[in-house]
This record gives structure tokens, C-alpha cells and sequence, in this order.
């Protein structure tokens, strides 16, 4: 990840609401009545982005709650970051 990449600010739409169902976690976007279901992971990034976050924030809270190295932590957050683009469920963080 570069620097640029680790510093960027990383948003949810505003138009995302979600509940958590045991280990999982279910996003509604409001605007296009899309269900995504997810997992523990993903929930927890859903949770930390309800404030801008930084992706190296984010690959650090990851690397702490799951005990993944660096190296896995980038790579499951960069996986989940496109899923959500994907979906149109991130936003420009001011």
C-alpha cells in the first residue's frame, strides 16, 4: 500500500444502514434497496467506518481484534473496500 493510499480517508454513504446478526452483519443501501450480507470481518470495518477512517487506521484495528499479520490485514481490508465500491455503498470522506 502506498503512503498516499494508507493516509487516504476511507467513507460509508450515508445512505448505508446495517444491523449485526450474530458474527455477521447485514447492509442495507437505502437509495438502492440492495441487501449485502457479511462476515465478522466485515462487520467490524462497517463499524469502525461509521467515522472516516484511514486505511492504515483500519489495517491496525484489523491486525488488533483478529491477531492477522500486516500483510493479510491489507489484503482482506483491500478486498473488502472493493466489495463495498462494488456496491456502491463507500463515499468521499470530507
Amino acid at each position: 500500500m502506498t503512503e498516499q493510499a494508507a493516509t487516504t480517508l476511507v467513507a460509508l454513504t450515508p445512505r448505508l444502514r446495517y444491523r449485526a446478526v450474530g458474527d455477521e452483519g447485514v447492509l442495507v443501501h437505502l437509495d438502492r434497496g440492495r441487501v449485502t450480507v457479511v462476515n465478522e470481518l466485515g462487520l467490524h470495518i462497517v463499524k469502525l467506518l461509521q467515522q472516516p477512517m484511514s486505511r492504515e487506521s483500519l489495517v491496525d484495528a484489523i491486525v488488533a481484534e483478529f491477531e492477522v499479520g500486516v500483510t493479510e490485514a491489507e489484503a482482506d481490508l483491500a478486498r473488502f473496500l472493493d466489495e463495498l465500491a462494488a456496491e456502491q455503498l463507500l463515499a468521499a470522506a470530507d
